[in-house]
């Protein structure tokens, strides 16, 4: 690996975690710092005042993105493996038990990558399927899927109020912009 590359890799991975913590304390003056550690497979718990790392925990088979559910008791972690991958799995943590929970299983849909957490459901890309999907916590299933029909869907957004979703397609150089509708 070059040296720009090391450098970009870093500044990549500062931006990354500035970020994150940055939008976890906006959120929860006392939350913590959730790093993902994709060469050793395993998110770091860690205290962003004093960057003490608190618990390692494992995350699966290439951890990719990371996003805690609403209350903070559990995050939810892509296992990516690159385009056209057979992992078909998001990685589940318990944060307040600090402890691994079975990972959710997608069946045919492959490559997750962007998550998403809004109105109590997870939604997350699947990019080898060029579809994004939700995910219902309470009935733990898979309850709604759409094909955006774009190469490499992989960043989600969803509005608070659900009516809006927004993906980045990587290789088709898109945005999908998908909007909920009442009546006809």
């Amino acid at each position: 690996m070059t040296a720009t590359r090391i450098v970009l890799c870093i500044i990549r991975s500062l931006v990354a975690a500035t970020f994150i913590a940055s939008v976890a304390l906006a959120q929860n003056p006392s939350a913590t710092l959730l790093v993902l550690a994709k060469s050793d497979n395993t998110v770091a718990i860690v205290d962003p005042a004093t960057l003490q790392v608190m618990a390692r925990i494992a995350s699966g088979p290439d951890p990719h993105e990371i996003i805690a559910s609403d209350d903070g008791k559990l995050a939810y972690i892509s296992n990516y493996g690159g385009l056209d991958s057979s992992l078909n799995t998001i990685s589940v943590v318990d944060l307040v038990a600090r402890k691994a929970l079975p990972p959710i299983d997608l069946g045919a849909l492959r490559s997750t990558h962007g998550l998403a957490f809004a109105g109590g459901k997870l939604y997350f890309t699947a990019e080898t399927n060029k579809v994004i999907g939700r995910y219902d916590l309470a009935s733990q299933r898979v309850d709604w899927i759409l094909g955006t029909g774009q190469d490499r869907t992989h960043m989600i957004a969803v509005s608070k109020d659900l009516d809006q979703i927004v993906t980045s397609n990587v290789n088709s150089g898109t945005i999908s912009m998908i909007e909920y509708v009442s009546g006809r």
